[in-house]
């Protein structure tokens, strides 16, 4: 899990550069709280390319990737993404605000708030990339009584093409 750690922390370090940076060069003009309250963010956005590896070396418990675990219940098992390692890189997702007023079968004039729309990239690239989707009874395999069964195995090399975006809805109230 190190090894992803790692990189999510440098590419975030890198987006809050870019997004402090970018704004200090342009000309700033003091607004007063009346001009202020009418300004708005909205309509924002950026693009994103990288890749992320997933444990290239082997994990810290064993010679396998990574390991994700998830508990849908307080009394469930766990649903796990094991073994996860590898290289997906990306170019062009784009990450933005949009206002939904109408379509959706009518639901959209009902909705009326801003959505963030995730555009998926032209392309994914896959080196390497492999896990495994399993259940088990603990969230580590080092845990008492661990038992997991693997339920399905993913191998990927090569290319995926993508087209269209996905929308995120808020809900509850703000």
């Amino acid at each position: 899990m190190k090894s992803l750690i790692m990189p999510v922390k440098s590419v975030f370090s890198l987006l809050t550069a870019v997004m402090v940076a970018v704004p200090a060069a342009a000309d700033m003009e003091r607004l007063d709280d009346e001009a202020l309250s009418s300004v708005s963010g909205q309509g924002g956005g950026m693009s994103l390319s990288g890749d992320v590896t997933f444990n290239r070396d082997g994990g810290p418990l064993h010679d396998g990737g990574a390991r994700i675990a998830a508990r849908l219940s307080e009394e469930g098992g766990w649903f796990v993404l094991d073994d996860l390692q590898g290289t997906i890189a990306f170019e062009g997702l784009t990450l933005r605000t949009r206002h939904i007023d109408s379509g959706f079968d009518g639901d959209g004039a009902q909705f009326n708030r801003e959505v963030l729309e995730i555009g998926l990239p032209d392309t994914l690239r896959f080196e390497d990339f492999s896990y495994t989707m399993a259940t088990s009874s603990t969230r580590r395999p080092t845990d008492d009584g661990f038992q997991q069964t693997d339920r399905l195995t993913v191998e990927m090399n090569g290319e995926a093409t993508l087209e269209g975006n996905m929308l995120v809805f808020p809900v509850g109230n703000p």
